[in-house]
């Protein structure tokens, strides 16, 4: 026998047989990967599961046909602490919706992220296609139809800090709207000299609140009641801003129809020295529009130039936001709306007053008859004492066979119309009021029956001597395992 013969062989043998490993540890490895992309489970283990989508989420992504398409523009690497913390809670759960929406090799849902200040060439792209190019805001597309969404609808802040986060609810909401068969209608009553959704005029043009309605997929359109049979069938909400003149008793009957029988929607905003003709509907609704003025020396609740600053808000899903982060809304001349204590009991009825003047502040009856406002003082026999309610929400159930309260009309009534002129409102609690308000209306507050989920943190309080000895346990195992290496390093040599 050759040694050195045998010896190569025994090397060729070697080689083969390490080779073979090798080979079929990749066939392993590449079996196993293959397994795993069309056999796997995800799980949360995040504390009360923030990142896991609802079966009802689930549900809605598989009915899904439309492909919809969701940009972010919050800058990971944001100055504020509360965009940095919405941005990591929107980037997790936004990689669940796009799992979900996988189905046949085909993606129902894409994602895109965009960073405005530092993605120059992609931000344009995105401005030239959607129309958007600030930072801060969530779109959802699908084909023409888009819904924008703000950090406020994702999580709910407490003192600047999020509280809760509500990012599932927002989404699935959006998505429902984009891909669904119809807009949300909203008609603005015309024909009485109201505010009009083109005039760009600064005092009572509407055309900023238009285009931000119009960003969130909502179709607008007038309607002129005296010529109009009814309230159109399509029409999910009405709403009356600033009429000059009384409305005619056919056209009330219209809107208390549309109210009562159709359980329709209805926003009204109302102003000091005129005249609404809307009394009789308001008094079915609970509701009491004193012809006064609302005169407020609070020094928190006057501006510079003497408009009022709203800081009383009652709890509510409008005013929540409000109410959380201490966001004034700002306001011109005011009267006053509240609950009217001679209406009709009606135990179906709901009535809540929304905001209000500070308690330095009365309502002022003989307005009229002064041609100075500043030359106006309380009057203890005819003025009502602050704090006054200038906004009330109604809200009638409906009773279905089955003993259940559905929800019926909602009417919302405010004493002031300039808060969402053109000049008002870019004011962000003026903008958050109105925008809840109609969502309010129009129900998307509740689309989905998916609760915020609590944000917590956790804090480990420990002393300094706990902390030396929380150090010392740490450092044990790996303490021995380096005392074991050099142990076994020192015999070999030896």
């Amino acid at each position: 026998m050759h040694f050195p013969e045998d010896f190569r062989i025994v090397n060729w043998y070697k080689r083969i047989n390490r080779g073979a490993q090798i080979l079929l540890s990749i066939v392993l490895i590449v079996g196993l990967n293959s397994l795993a992309t069309r056999h796997f489970k995800r799980f949360d283990l995040s504390h009360n599961h923030i990142y896991s989508l609802s079966p009802e989420t689930v549900a809605e992504i598989d009915k899904m046909e439309a492909i919809a398409k969701i940009i972010v523009t919050i800058p990971e690497e944001s100055p504020q602490e509360e965009l940095r913390h919405i941005y990591k809670y929107v980037q997790r759960l936004l990689r669940e919706y796009e799992y979900a929406g996988q189905k046949g090799g085909k993606r129902k849902i894409e994602v895109e992220f965009v960073d405005v200040y530092k993605e120059i060439r992609k931000a344009d792209i995105i401005y030239r296609t959607y129309g958007i190019n600030q930072p801060n805001l969530i779109l959802v597309v699908s084909g023409d139809k888009r819904r924008q969404l703000l950090p406020t609808d994702i999580v709910d802040l407490t003192d600047g800090l999020p509280s809760a986060f509500k990012g599932e609810k927002a989404f699935t909401s959006a998505l429902m709207e984009v891909t669904g068969d119809r807009k949300q209608k909203v008609y603005f009553l015309a024909g009485h000299g109201e505010m009009r959704l083109d005039d760009v005029d600064p005092k009572r043009g509407l055309s900023e609140l238009a285009q931000q309605l119009e960003e969130r997929n909502i179709e607008m359109e007038n309607l002129d009641l005296a010529l109009a049979p009814e309230v159109p069938e399509e029409a999910n909400l009405v709403v009356i801003a600033s009429p000059q003149g009384p409305l005619m008793e056919q056209e009330v009957e219209k809107l208390r129809k549309f109210l009562g029988d159709k359980a329709g929607r209805l926003i009204v905003l109302i102003d000091p020295w005129r005249k609404h003709g809307l009394e009789d509907l308001f008094y079915e609704w609970g509701i009491l529009t004193d012809d006064m003025l609302i005169v407020d020396t609070g020094p928190d609740y006057q501006e510079t130039n003497g408009d009022l600053l709203i800081r009383r808000f009652a709890q509510h899903p409008i005013t929540d936001i409000l109410l959380k982060n201490h966001i004034p809304v700002m306001m011109g001349v005011t009267r006053p709306v509240r609950f009217d204590l001679g209406s009709p009991l009606d135990e179906r009825l709901s009535t809540v007053q929304l905001l209000a003047s500070s308690e330095n502040s009365w309502a002022e009856r003989s307005y009229r008859q002064v041609r100075d406002l500043d030359d106006l003082k309380f009057d203890l026999a005819t003025d009502l004492k602050g704090p006054i309610s200038i906004a009330a929400v109604s809200e009638r159930k409906v009773s279905s066979n089955l003993g259940i309260n559905l929800s019926g009309g909602r009417l919302v009534t405010f004493g002031n119309s300039d808060l969402i002129a053109n000049q008002r409102i870019g004011s962000i609690g003026n903008f958050m009021l109105f925008l809840n308000t109609i969502n309010w209306c129009l129900g998307r507050d509740r689309m989905l029956a998916i609760p915020p989920r609590p944000i917590e943190k956790f804090q480990l309080p420990l002393s300094k001597p706990e902390l030396n000895r929380l150090g010392l346990i740490l450092l044990t195992i790996p303490g021995l395992l380096a005392i074991m290496g050099i142990a076994v390093g020192w015999i070999r040599r030896h």
